[in-house]
């Protein structure tokens, strides 16, 4: 062994508790420290989890030191793996730490960095001394002082910058520029304080405000995938988008997105149809049933009271309501009967992270009061007016039907904010949010059957005034519909399930539409509809089989295109010459630069070699979905409900991915077993997020 080589053991392993609250003053080692100049900031924070968070070694020796103001923020690639779960970048950031105070080539006394963010998105206060103060790291030789040291945790040579990691860098760099009044899209003169391998000491220096750490250095480490990106979040950090919520499906913040499933017709003691929702908290080895939420409105804290015919849990979203940096749950109960006698008149509950056990109940407006109006039929949730908090969306399908918004800035228990209401009564509504026209403010793109029968696709626009009506677009709707950039463009784009040929002239067997954002917003403009003879889609498409029941979109393989996984609930399955009438299947269709793709479709149903189970008649697989990451890889997982699984009972199967596709031995089945749930509980009615 040669004798100049050594061996640091380091232990990581910390509580992965996050810990952020923004009413509490941030304090060091030295007491509570203001912000200067922060009554200037214009940009909202975001969510930080503290050094307390993830465990560091407050031991140091030494108090932090300070500059003037924040002229430039700098990113870094924090090299080594991007096969990590978010779950263990507590535990990643203090072994950076711990490097950091005892390499002999660093010994910076703490952690260089003043920021680190994960693949996942979250942020970690790095060098003590107080998140809101320019802190003087050890991040940029030459450069350190006046300036913010950002880490992105993993290799940017080999590997790439998420787009969620890539938001938070923005968001944060905004926030910390905002009080000096510093232009994301600005340059600036700084002046070496050292020779770094690239500048002498006191030479001047033109630098972008938000640069690559390359600008100012030579790389340290790989990181051309990173600094690629940096003029992307340069335009980012300047629009309204950093004032946004950041959009988050993790109610406990331990790095996992947590699976939402509603049973509308569980029963609830003895109350038959009144309905639950059931919380899977996500992990690194998969969903952690152990941890479950069973919630109804018989649980502690929750609105309401559990009545007979609710429908709580027909439809749900998860959303930052109040800027904790927890996620919240919105419920729809479109079943509910309100105070006043009106039957049907619905209800929509939102639950607080990180307990999901307070939270406040929203009716329609007084005067707007009436029998069958089913508020809550469907909801979603966004920042629709970038105030950093996230407001809610809620469909009144009934008679009138009513679109609905309500401000978590101004929303009370009682009323929301009526958007528009037209005649008659509509069937099937679906909703989703996102940013179609990259303008800073999320909007909203519905789909439903009109009166005649006829699906539809209506929007609405956000502005710094809140959610606005924008018309129907001039295309075929359908019964289900989600968002994601399906084409890599940085706008967020739709897809449309019709499963149905009457609704939409839809092709035999159903089909999946997918409209693309411009700076405009959504456009019929190039549109792409998938089917079963599509070249590439594997099967053939019969009367019936109902592909677009169900549709969710996200990144499966991680190549910036996000996917689209969709359900035929109603396809018959042969098997040992026996057809299995409406045994069910799903579709993960991949996005590509062009759009959504049939080439390279995968078909996935319980006969699928090495998924365990077998296809049954009435079982209805692909009856909900959703393609998220449910183990903070970053990489979506798939979780594909079937509510005819033993003749009602119903069941949800996960199945993970990763950097060879999906894992189809992964897969791991829960039903009312394994949800505390009642039988006949249709689980796998509908999921979130």
């Amino acid at each position: 062994m040669p004798t100049e080589v050594s061996v640091k053991l380091i232990e990581p392993k910390v509580d992965p508790v996050r810990q952020y609250d923004a009413s509490t003053p941030l304090t060091t080692l030295n007491g509570p420290l203001a912000a200067a100049d922060a009554s200037a900031a214009v940009t909202a924070r975001p969510p930080i989890t503290s050094r307390a968070g993830w465990g560091a070694n407050e031991d140091l020796p030494e108090t932090a030191s300070y500059g003037t103001k924040v002229k430039a923020v700098f990113v870094h690639p924090s090299g080594g793996t991007n096969d990590y779960s978010c779950a263990d970048s507590p535990a990643m950031v203090k072994g950076i730490q711990a490097y950091h105070m005892t390499d002999p080539d660093h010994m910076w006394n703490d952690i260089g960095f003043n920021f680190l963010v994960d693949k996942c998105g979250t942020i970690f206060e790095g060098r003590a001394g107080g998140v809101d103060r320019p802190v003087t790291g050890f991040h940029t030789p030459g450069f350190n002082t006046d300036s913010v040291g950002v880490a992105l945790l993993g290799d940017m040579g080999s590997g790439k910058p998420t787009p969620a990691a890539l938001e938070s860098f923005a968001r944060l760099a905004a926030w910390k520029l905002s009080p000096y009044g510093g232009d994301p899209q600005g340059t600036v003169v700084m002046t070496a304080t050292a020779y770094n391998g690239k500048y002498e000491a006191g030479e001047q220096v033109t630098l972008p405000v938000i640069a690559a750490a390359r600008d100012a250095m030579p790389a340290s480490s790989p990181d051309e995938n990173l600094a690629a990106k940096v003029p992307g979040v340069r335009s980012y950090a300047a629009s309204p988008a950093p004032s946004s919520a950041i959009a988050t499906a993790d109610y406990n913040r331990d790095g996992v997105t947590d699976l939402a499933a509603g049973t509308p017709q569980s029963l609830v003691d003895t109350r038959t149809g009144a309905g639950a929702i059931t919380v899977v908290p996500g992990s690194t080895s998969g969903p952690n049933a152990a941890a479950e939420l069973v919630i109804s409105q018989n649980s502690t804290g929750v609105p309401g009271s559990a009545e007979a015919g609710d429908a709580f849990g027909t439809d749900s979203a998860y959303g930052d309501l109040n800027a904790d940096g927890y996620a919240d749950l919105v419920i729809g109960a479109p079943g509910e009967d309100d105070t006043s006698g009106h039957t049907d008149n619905g209800y929509v509950v939102a639950l607080y992270g990180p307990g999901l056990d307070t939270g406040i109940g929203y009716n329609l407006g007084t005067a707007d009061l009436v029998s069958g109006a089913r508020l809550g039929d469907a909801v979603t949730v966004g920042d629709f007016n970038s105030d950093g908090k996230a407001d809610i969306f809620a469909i009144a399908p009934g008679t009138p039907t009513s679109w609905w918004v309500y401000d978590s800035g101004t929303a009370t228990a009682a009323s929301g904010r009526l958007l528009t209401s037209t005649t008659g009564t509509v069937t099937h509504p679906d909703a989703t949010s996102g940013d179609f026209d990259e303008n800073g403010y999320a909007d909203v793109a519905i789909t439903y059957l009109a009166p005649d029968g006829t699906g539809r696709v209506m929007l609405f626009k956000g502005s710094a005034t809140g959610l606005q009506t924008n018309g129907l677009l001039g295309a075929s709707g359908g019964r289900t519909i989600a968002s994601g950039d399906i084409n890599g463009d940085g706008l967020t784009d739709i897809v449309v399930g019709q499963p149905y040929t009457a609704e939409c002239g839809a092709h035999a067997g159903g089909q999946v539409t997918a409209f693309y954002g411009s700076t405009s917003g959504i456009t019929t403009t190039g549109a792409t509809t998938l089917h079963q003879d599509s070249t590439g889609v594997p099967g053939a498409a019969e009367a019936g089989d109902a592909m677009g029941t169900a549709v969710s979109v996200g990144d499966y393989d991680l190549d910036g295109h996000a996917d689209v996984l969709t359900g035929l609930p109603n396809e018959d399955i042969t098997r040992d010459s026996v057809a299995r009438t409406n045994a069910g299947a799903t579709l993960l269709l991949p996005g590509s630069p062009t759009g959504l793709t049939g080439t390279g479709t995968l078909a996935i149903n319980q006969d699928t070699t090495d998924i365990s189970g077998d296809t049954e008649a009435g079982d209805r697989f692909g009856s909900a979905v959703t393609l998220t990451d449910l183990r903070g890889t970053a990489q979506a997982d798939l979780a594909i409900g079937a509510e005819g699984e033993n003749t009602g009972d119903g069941t949800v199967l996960q199945i993970d991915t990763d950097a060879t596709g999906v894992i189809y031995t992964s897969g791991l089945y829960y039903g009312p077993g394994t949800l505390s749930l009642p039988a006949a509980s249709h689980i796998g009615q509908a999921l979130a997020p």
